[in-house]
């Protein structure tokens, strides 16, 4: 191979990489197999099997230490994250805690993966089932495009829902904590005001003597005798 050829084969692997690290930043960040562009519709390969070839071959393409890409980091950490859901496993409770935090935290967001991945896989047999046509294999395919771009959707609108139901619970919450402080407030101004009540009593009780005891009594009015 001569000097051009290799200047040329670096030239294309380093397009390569970009158009790889664009692709997978154009992805649904939740759509994890688009991230990887495994078809989860495909029965004939186990998902483990794919899924530690393809992760490999991509990690080692857009790999921020060998990439300049200023974009290298976000792809190649979507790309981890979907590899990490994908490659979970179903969670026993029986065996795996031993009553830390530690583990009991891992046990939970173990248990989260596998939940976001079952989700997943349900949304695109869904959209599937709802398109029609028959189940290809290849990822490439015009059906599983369409099936795609329908999960992106479908996930953009489970945000926006999320979003709305976040921010409801968080107004509510505000509220809560806005009663809370004027109950606390109110309650604060009356036990300062009984206070100050009692302690202005011995002085309500000095001016009310000193008060009656100026008052003058009525004269009573002389009997004139016929």
């Amino acid at each position: 191979m001569t000097d051009l050829d290799a200047h040329l084969q670096a030239q294309e692997a380093e397009i390569a990489r970009d158009q790889e690290i664009a692709r997978v930043l154009a992805c649904h960040p939740k759509d994890y197999f688009a991230i990887l562009q495994i078809n989860p519709l495909s029965q004939h390969v186990p998902l483990a099997t794919v899924l530690r070839k393809i992760y490999r071959k991509k990690s080692l393409q857009i790999h921020p230490d060998k990439v300049k890409n200023k974009d290298a980091p976000a792809a190649f950490d979507l790309l981890k994250k979907a590899n990490l859901v994908l490659a979970s496993e179903p969670i026993e409770d029986s065996g795996r805690s031993g009553g830390n935090d530690e583990d009991d935290k891992s046990i939970v967001e173990d248990k989260k993966k596998y939940m976001e991945k079952s989700n997943l896989i349900l949304i695109y047999e869904q959209v599937a089932e709802g398109l029609g046509g028959d189940k290809v294999d290849d990822f490439y395919h015009e059906s599983n495009r369409a099936i795609r771009e329908k999960v992106a959707l479908v996930l953009k609108q489970h945000e926006m829902d999320q979003t709305v139901e976040t921010n409801y619970l968080q107004r509510q919450e505000m509220r809560k904590q806005s009663d809370f402080k004027s109950a606390a407030k109110e309650r604060e101004m009356k036990k300062s005001w009984e206070s100050r009540w009692e302690l202005d009593r011995d002085t309500r009780v000095k001016l009310w003597r000193n008060f009656s005891t100026k008052v003058e009594k009525p004269k009573k009015k002389k009997k004139v005798l016929a």
